[in-house]
């Protein structure tokens, strides 16, 4: 049974390792999506770390809205059978990929690969999204640089390396910033910071994992 029908997207989030943004990134996406309407799951792989459920938790006991719908799964099977009431998924998978991310990753309509800029990052990466793109995900695949510092050289020279790799990689990375994680622990993501410096940098971020997700 296929998870997909008309009305429904799903985007996924996927890494070769942990620590990358990849659950923070999710999250932003998450709240993008349901500020503009959606109705909006946001699906938690990672039994181990539960950072999504968590970061739930933490936007319930502030009373943030818009509230956004977030469970656990432990197969593809189990989300099968939820997704009726919704129109908008966003899988945020292990830190380490598996069979799993690879079922996840086919049945997307989009796969976000978040990834730091040095090559401890950029290599396994890099190898997530050749293996995946042998199972015909190649279209699918955005390689999103993430947790970025201030160098424009080490930037450029990422970007390079996933182009000539063959990949597409997002049109804004995802900086590294205290005050952005301040805000995941208090419940909040990405364009809800109050902080209007990052919140214009969460905002482009945003709007371009929505326009890359087929959302307005």
């Amino acid at each position: 049974m296929a998870l997909k029908n008309d009305q429904l997207r799903l985007v996924s989030f996927v890494g070769q390792k942990g620590g990358v943004g990849k659950s923070a990134l999710a999250r932003v996406l998450a709240v993008g999506a349901a500020r503009r309407g959606h109705s909006v799951l946001l699906a938690d792989f990672d039994l181990e770390q539960l950072t999504c459920l968590e970061w739930n938790a933490a936007r319930l006991r502030h009373e943030i809205t818009p509230e956004i719908e977030v469970r656990s799964y432990r197969s593809l099977k189990k989300l099968r059978k939820s997704v009726d009431s919704f129109d908008f998924i966003v899988a945020d998978t292990r830190g380490l990929a598996d069979d799993l991310t690879r079922e996840v990753a086919e049945e997307s309509d989009v796969v976000f690969l978040p990834t730091g800029t040095s090559s401890d990052d950029l290599r396994p990466t890099l190898g997530l999204a050749r293996r995946l793109a042998k199972h015909g995900a190649v279209d699918k695949l955005t390689i999103i640089l993430s947790k970025t510092g201030r160098s424009d050289r080490q930037l450029s020279s990422a970007v390079d390396q996933i182009e000539l790799a063959g990949f597409k990689t997002l049109s804004a990375p995802w900086p590294l910033r205290d005050g952005f994680q301040s805000d995941f622990d208090a419940g909040r993501a990405g364009s809800e910071t109050s902080n209007p410096h990052l919140k214009k940098i969460a905002e482009v971020v945003e709007q371009a994992m929505l326009e890359r997700a087929g959302l307005r």
